[in-house]
């Protein structure tokens, strides 16, 4: 009932901008696993048929019910959560894993317990916060985990610094475009440290979770593109998954002025 109510409390607006990437997601994932799909693998027809759709449009759904401020997100985060983080066990990205089922499935149940007793009576919306001058410690954490991270993944061989690599043609890419060895760990280490910190934000309700998605999102996107670039044939779940990515960034702007707005009235 509460996913039910809950796509009802959308605006119109809210509705068109919904259904509009849902069947973006749904014809960039029969156009391009048509093709790409091994039809003798049962693992090939789920993956790009059923798991990388479900991750999609769950994650979607997921981000704009929480720029609306509605409490079902949490419902659509676990199925997004445990659905992605399958796909980037079976792709070999064991980083992705470990964050999606370590970090973001035990994290909606937080959502849920920390946003039910905030919601406004009438309008079922949770009362959105303002994190004042605080953000400048926050800041300071983030560029100091960022740094941190980069340092492991770049100093370390063996399983832990291959796991959060999303794609090793990435790292290698992007050291012949920069000439830094240390920007494939930055990237990597930017998007972990920034899923957290505003997932965390997220929980608190407070607004300055949007900046953090928006810089993820901008960072995840260059990741996939250069994942098409140098991976042609990951196009099947590599397509639909930017296209999320694409409206989560578009979603998070939104988020950020719906939420400003709503921290300031409160």
């Amino acid at each position: 009932m509460l996913l039910w109510q809950d796509l009802k409390r959308l605006n119109q607006y809210e509705r068109y901008w919904l259904q509009l990437f849902l069947l973006l997601i749904i014809f960039s994932t029969c156009w391009f696993s048509y093709s790409g799909t091994d039809w003798q693998s049962w693992q090939s027809i789920a993956l790009n048929w059923l798991l990388s759709p479900v991750s999609a449009i769950s994650g979607v759904l997921c981000v704009v019910m929480v720029a609306k401020g509605l409490l079902s997100n949490w419902i659509w985060g676990l199925i997004s959560a445990g659905s992605y983080g399958f796909i980037a066990w079976t792709s070999g990205y064991y980083g992705d894993w470990l964050l999606n089922w370590g970090y973001f499935l035990p994290a909606q149940l937080f959502i849920y317990y920390s946003w039910r007793h905030q919601l406004n009576s009438e309008t079922q919306i949770v009362r959105m916060r303002c994190l004042g001058k605080h953000w400048l410690w926050v800041l300071a954490l983030i560029l100091l985990g960022v740094w941190l991270l980069a340092q492991v993944l770049a100093g370390f061989d063996g399983f832990i610094s291959d796991a959060f690599k999303r794609n090793s043609a990435v790292y290698g890419s992007l050291q012949q475009l920069t000439g830094l060895s240390l920007s494939g760990p930055v990237l990597d280490a930017s998007t972990v440290v920034l899923q957290i910190s505003a997932q965390l934000l997220m929980i608190r309700m407070f607004a300055a979770q949007w900046p953090l998605w928006i810089a993820n999102n901008v960072f995840t996107i260059f990741a996939w593109s250069l994942v098409l670039l140098t991976e042609p044939a990951s196009a099947p779940y590599a397509v639909p998954t930017l296209l999320m990515w694409i409206a989560f960034l578009l979603n998070s702007i939104y988020g950020a002025l719906s939420w400003y707005r709503g921290a300031k009235a409160n």
